[in-house]
């Protein structure tokens, strides 16, 4: 794909600043250097031009702030290590050096700009080869030219990798029924229903339904209760010390003895969805399904997905569900 050059007022809007600094010129320099180069990859063979410019100026944002120890890059990997124990998600970080600049950085921001946030949702294979092989091409071209790299003095926008509010929300326990929690009546019968066991599965609507008016005692309706969900399947219910909650279509996922809706290959097939689409699943749902290991058979759509998901599905929901995490 053929790519226009960037020209400074594109890197000073990617900056936040309107104000030139000495090295400006040699960093927009390397941005339009890894033009040609991005371009060129089988990863970008689909994409547009401007997410190809987005993603050189990314790099040369990336190469800016690994030069000045400051900045965006800095911080996101600060908050991730406080977090997670290291700085980056997807990759084992063994030979990391905070004060150099490091191949697993370029293929964590290589996946940043390949992977796109709903509604247009994509997850980039993080272990892609094409993947490894151009951050391998980008990371030689920085290291032959880390001596000679400027140091910038005004940082990049805190905010440039990820919205680091997502990376501070903190976790909170899951709630759990104790002696003295004060229940919902609903909470409450479905608890005794199950003889103490928080989660409930209903394969369709109509069975869900006669437990809804049966057991919980809900008032029914000539056009159904709950009838914007008629044509839903696999219903989970979880009553914890919040009150009930419902969940549709999400119940073949949870490997559980208890559900009859299980099933493997959707949980393989279509899990990842629960982590990766807003509103797709409740957090506490969701939380409660990993807690337990009832969702070990969710994998995202590439080879090698299962293991990313599941080592990383924290990072994934803060940084794919955005204020669903934690969100009630």
């Amino acid at each position: 794909m053929k790519t226009l050059p960037i020209y400074m007022k594109r890197w000073l809007e990617t900056n936040g600043r309107t104000r030139t600094l000495p090295g400006d010129t040699w960093y927009l320099n390397f941005a339009n250097e890894a033009l040609p180069l991005l371009a060129a990859s089988s990863l970008f063979a689909d994409k547009t031009a401007d997410k190809i410019t987005r993603t050189a100026l990314n790099t040369a944002l990336y190469f800016q702030d690994a030069i000045a120890q400051t900045g965006g890059w800095q911080a996101f990997t600060t908050r991730h290590r406080m977090l997670y124990g290291q700085p980056l998600p997807f990759y084992a970080c063994n030979d990391y050096i905070d004060d150099e600049i490091n191949r697993d950085d370029v293929c964590f921001l290589l996946w940043k700009s390949l992977s796109d946030v709903h509604p247009s949702f994509h997850f980039q294979n993080p272990h892609e080869e094409a993947l490894l092989i151009l951050a391998g091409q980008l990371y030689d071209r920085m290291d032959t030219l880390f001596e000679e790299a400027p140091i910038n003095d005004v940082p990049s926008p805190e905010a440039w990798v990820m919205n680091l509010e997502l990376l501070e929300t903190p976790s909170v326990p899951l709630p759990e029924v104790t002696p003295g929690s004060r229940l919902t009546k609903d909470a409450e019968r479905c608890l005794q229903y199950s003889q103490g066991y928080p989660l409930l599965y209903f394969a369709t609507y109509n069975e869900l339904r006669a437990f809804l008016t049966g057991t919980l005692q809900w008032e029914d309706h000539p056009d159904g209760i709950l009838a914007d969900l008629k044509d839903e399947k696999n219903f989970v219910i979880y009553a914890n010390a919040k009150g009930m909650l419902l969940a549709p279509g999400v119940a073949a996922c949870f490997r559980d003895s208890r559900n009859p809706a299980y099933d493997a290959r959707t949980a393989a097939a279509e899990g990842y969805e629960l982590f990766c689409l807003p509103g797709r699943c409740p957090f506490d749902l969701l939380k409660y399904g990993m807690h337990y290991d009832l969702l070990p058979d969710t994998a995202l759509p590439f080879t090698g997905g299962r293991e990313v998901l599941q080592q990383n599905w924290n990072f994934i929901t803060r940084y794919f569900l955005g204020e669903y995490y934690e969100g009630d």
